[in-house]
């Protein structure tokens, strides 16, 4: 390593590259929509996960989590978009999930994980406005927040999987 000075009184830099650092890349998620799309998409999974375990009134549950949520009213769209995109195509959604993960039969999923499935594909299949690999990275990131410690390893395998089968034209984006 090289220590470079400019001959006063401060300190030595340690310089350990000749060339200047790359700038950085931001991560999908990372800027100020991609972080309130997040929040939407934590009170989408919210919805969801309230109304398939106990079954409550989704729109009872809707108006409540947001509200407590804060959801701006351009994320409060776009959660419940994605709440309306699960209801509307939760069977295809799940035998989709059970035909990809045939050793984890849906009713022995834990809730959480398989509401996350659910939320990501509705976002893969349904829509086209977020790139397959930030609906992978950000289902994963809300099963390492509210699953269980496996949870981020399966989900990411299960929708591995399936953004393969998109890339290989077997499965189309945006037919919803």
């Amino acid at each position: 390593m090289l220590l470079l000075s400019d001959e006063s009184d401060n300190p030595p830099i340690a310089a350990d590259r000749e060339t200047p650092p790359r700038p950085r890349r931001k991560r999908a998620g990372s800027d100020q929509f991609g972080q309130k799309q997040r929040k939407a998409r934590e009170g989408a999974l919210q919805v969801l996960f309230e109304v398939d375990l106990v079954g409550h009134d989704v729109e009872d549950v809707r108006a409540r989590q947001f509200d407590q949520m804060l959801l701006a009213d351009g994320f409060r769209d776009y959660a419940e978009r994605l709440v309306n995109g699960v209801l509307a195509h939760r069977d295809e959604l799940d035998a989709l999930i059970a035909a990809t993960a045939p050793a984890w039969p849906l009713a022995q999923l834990p809730r959480v994980d398989l509401n996350i499935l659910r939320l990501a594909l509705c976002e893969l299949l349904y829509s086209t406005d977020v790139p397959v690999g930030a609906v992978i990275n950000e289902a994963v990131e809300l099963a390492k927040r509210y699953g269980s410690e496996n949870s981020g390893k399966f989900i990411n395998g299960t929708l591995g999987t399936i953004a393969s089968r998109i890339a290989a034209g077997d499965l189309a984006r945006g037919t919803g």
